[in-house]
């Protein structure tokens, strides 16, 4: 292993980078970013490539990339920077996030994505200015319920968490969010307070074992993507057929109604999953409008 410095614009480290490499690297890149990520004072020994290398990691002046350092702590450098707006720390070692975390930092954007993280402070879920969280890939076992409403976060990413349990009450304290993903995350519902959360344009639920979709789905009428593929569903909810939102944009990236890979008991059902969008999109809600069952509220 070269004993020498990572340059902080580095785009690829080495395969055996060590915890202590990593947090060198992460401090480096703090004060990088804090003296206004200043260009080399010499260019000449430079290749081509080095020189690429060096403006493509010249990220934005308030993001800071801190991903795959195999960081087992924050770095007290952090705590002590200000203006980062966008803070990624995915695939890192970190197993907490210390008081002053959330204290100190004021955060728009936040991804924790595959930390071994087995819990987080509820003053995560109030940190002012925080409208996008990440906690995807986490082993996260429970959420803590947040003390007062938060208005201000948006997004909520909780995709692969195997082992999560979402305390009644706890979506339903962001009445203004906007994205919720909790995708292969085994759960065997959709929590009931989702369908308080008014103002969802996004909902992404694929990959879970849900036996049924509750009526209730009709209330979230602003929705343009509604992700229920490769779930255990056999039938959709009448109330579906209320969200024709959905039509509006069905077909451009993750927009409209997605419903593969549902074991599906009506011949017709199984035969509109297998469509592309945005024809599944309209048939789908088509068919709950004509087919689909009433009554069948979440508990």
């Amino acid at each position: 292993m070269s004993s020498l410095r990572i340059a902080p614009w580095a785009d690829e480290l080495p395969d055996d980078l060590t915890p202590q490499q990593g947090l060198l690297l992460a401090i480096d890149r703090i004060a990088w970013r804090n003296a206004g990520r200043p260009d080399p004072s010499e260019f000449g020994d430079w290749s081509d490539d080095e020189q690429l290398s060096y403006v493509f990691g010249r990220h934005s002046q308030d993001t800071l990339e801190l991903g795959a350092l195999k960081l087992r702590q924050i770095p007290q450098e952090l705590l002590q920077t200000e203006g980062v707006s966008y803070l990624f720390l995915m695939n890192n070692r970190l197993e907490m996030l210390p008081p002053e975390f959330c204290e100190k930092l004021r955060l728009e954007g936040l991804v924790l994505d595959r930390n071994p993280l087995r819990s987080v402070p509820a003053d995560l879920f109030e940190m002012p200015g925080l409208d996008n969280l990440s906690l995807s890939s986490t082993p996260i076992l429970e959420l803590p319920l947040p003390r007062h409403a938060n208005p201000i976060l948006k997004g909520l990413i909780l995709d692969d968490m195997h082992w999560l349990d979402i305390p009644h009450g706890f979506l339903s304290s962001f009445p203004n969010l906007r994205a919720l993903s909790f995708e292969r995350s085994e759960q065997q519902r959709i929590p009931p307070d989702t369908f308080d959360c008014a103002q969802l344009v996004q909902l992404c639920v694929g990959g879970n074992p849900l036996k049924t979709l509750p009526s209730e789905i009709g209330r979230l009428d602003k929705l343009i993507s509604l992700k229920l593929g490769d779930c255990q569903l056999t039938t959709l909810p009448k109330t579906l057929g209320k969200l024709t939102s959905l039509e509006a944009k069905a077909g451009s990236g993750p927009f409209g109604l997605h419903i593969a890979g549902n074991p599906f008991k009506d011949k017709e059902l199984k035969r509109i999953a297998k469509l592309k969008n945005p024809a599944m999109t309209i048939e789908a809600l088509a068919w709950a409008r004509d087919n689909g069952t009433v009554g069948e509220a979440g508990s």
